[in-house]
């Protein structure tokens, strides 16, 4: 028997997986629930284990987490070569009713196509969970009723607004800063969730971007030592401003050609919004500036991986020496 859990909320996985289980078995312990990490751990040995009888026990249930496998396209992993697939085809086939195997990952791409997924799904028995993400107006109710009824705590709209777009939607984030904020205070506030909650990585880097484009290197500058008291390492940051430049060029590039912004977002699966905000500073840069950019991202990087640079002083004067031209 066998299940498929998938989505990209890792607590609603886990969730669905606890449940799942407590129907198949009457009492979970370590004689009849086995968990197993497909990343870490080879098809042969899960099938091993799933071989087994349990000791004391009719059923049994084997969790699979990162079923790399399963997902479309197929993530690169190391233990790719010490897989047998055959195996697990062939597994398949016998129809063990005794242990359920539960395959999960997180991702929204399932490979129904694959030759796994096609077995597992013409198999009667299996089922399939996709977790998919609570609408806007479903996340911000859950955020009310799970401070008003869980933590016993009070929160403003505008709060729960700015804490969803601070959390970009991670239930597990959110559950770390609720508690937090609910240990503060018994009535969260705009101003609680700015002070106690920091911001997406991704939306810091951005903001990054913006302040050299708008020549403001000293807020750059600023909100870089922020964000290094919180461990944030200077080679991420790189990699995210170069993220950004690369885009820039590839959005100017394309709007060069004629492309509406419309068409644009499609060719380069990203939301219309962001390319029409970035083509406001296509006239900003010049595309040997973004170019220019782009190497010294890529030597900055080169030299700070190689030790040939300290990585906070090095990446704070391009900061600062940074020029729009």
């Amino acid at each position: 028997m066998f299940c498929i859990v998938y989505g990209k909320q890792l607590a609603s996985i886990k969730s669905r997986q606890k449940k799942i289980a407590q129907e198949h078995l009457d009492l979970l312990d370590d004689f009849n629930f086995v968990r197993f990490d497909a990343t870490n751990v080879t098809i042969q040995d899960i099938l091993k284990e799933a071989s087994y009888l349990p000791l004391g026990y009719d059923k049994k249930v084997i969790i699979v987490d990162n079923a790399y496998f399963l997902i479309k396209p197929k993530p690169r992993q190391k233990i790719e070569s010490e897989q047998d697939y055959r195996a697990l085809s062939k597994y398949i086939k016998t129809l063990n009713r005794y242990t359920l195997i539960i395959f999960s990952f997180e991702g929204s791409s399932f490979d129904k196509d694959g030759t796994i997924g096609k077995q597992l799904l013409a198999e009667p028995d299996t089922k399939v969970y996709e977790i998919k993400d609570p609408t806007k107006e479903e996340f911000e109710l859950y955020v009310k009723r799970y401070f008003r009824e869980k933590l016993k705590t009070d929160i403003d709209l505008d709060a729960i607004k700015e804490l969803i777009k601070r959390i970009s939607g991670d239930l597990i984030s959110f559950q770390n800063n609720a508690a937090k904020l609910a240990l503060y205070t018994n009535h969260v506030t705009y101003e609680d969730v700015c002070l106690l909650v920091s911001r997406p990585l991704e939306e810091n880097a951005f903001q990054i971007f913006n302040f050299l484009l708008m020549k403001k290197n000293n807020q750059a500058l600023a909100l870089y030592r922020d964000l290094r008291t919180m461990g944030v390492e200077p080679v991420t940051l790189i990699s995210m401003l170069a993220n950004q430049f690369r885009l820039l060029d590839e959005i100017a590039y394309l709007s060069k050609n004629g492309l509406s912004p419309k068409i644009i977002s499609e060719e380069l699966n990203i939301n219309q919004i962001r390319v029409e905000i970035m083509k406001k500073n296509i006239y900003t840069l010049s595309e040997s500036t973004i170019h220019k950019t782009l190497q010294e991202l890529y030597n900055l990087d080169l030299n700070i991986k190689s030790g040939l640079v300290d990585r906070f002083y090095a990446f704070e004067l391009f900061l600062i020496n940074f020029k729009v031209y």
